[in-house]
């Protein structure tokens, strides 16, 4: 592709985009300043939270509803309660209420329901998705990361008073 699009342009496309692979190549390899880690035989990201550091930086970003720790909030726990369940139970910590994990946002796009849907995997159990609103936004910054998924914090709670409980996850990720 790279080739055709040279010779059709003649050469100006590789003036333009040869140094943007490059520093986009080192700064995968080289450790330089993304924000995730990779770990090149699975195209799987490991995310780092962004730190904004002033009132103004917060207000000014588009995704500052997710600055706060753990406020971004999936959707579908209810139907995959029973992984959430054995989660729980191999922590023993029913009675704690709240349980910190690491979880997998993974790409979807076979989901028959949202061709950009990323399920949320912990620990090798699917326990929910990114909602539809977000899921293209998620996708968008996978792809242009060139991952199919990225591992987050995230935070798995129930109220501990209640028999039957609703289970809730909600992750640390603020694109």
């Amino acid at each position: 592709m790279h080739v055709i699009l040279t010779l059709a342009t003649s050469g100006i496309w590789l003036i333009i985009y040869a140094p943007r692979l490059y520093f986009n190549w080192r700064k995968l390899h080289r450790g330089g300043s993304s924000r995730f880690n990779v770990n090149s035989n699975s195209r799987r990201g490991i995310y780092s939270k962004r730190v904004l550091k002033s009132t103004q930086e917060i207000e000014e970003d588009e995704w500052s509803d997710f600055h706060d720790p753990y406020s971004f909030q999936i959707v579908g726990e209810s139907h995959y309660r029973e992984n959430l369940l054995a989660l729980i139970e191999a922590k023993n910590a029913h009675q704690i209420g709240e349980i910190e994990v690491d979880a997998e946002l993974i790409k979807e796009p076979e989901n028959k329901f949202d061709e950009n849907a990323v399920s949320v995997v912990i620990e090798g159990k699917k326990v929910g998705h990114v909602s539809k609103e977000y899921s293209f936004d998620v996708t968008e910054y996978l792809e242009e990361r060139n991952l199919d998924s990225i591992k987050v914090k995230g935070v798995i709670g129930w109220n501990t008073n209640s028999p039957n409980p609703p289970i809730g996850v909600r992750l640390d990720f603020n694109f």
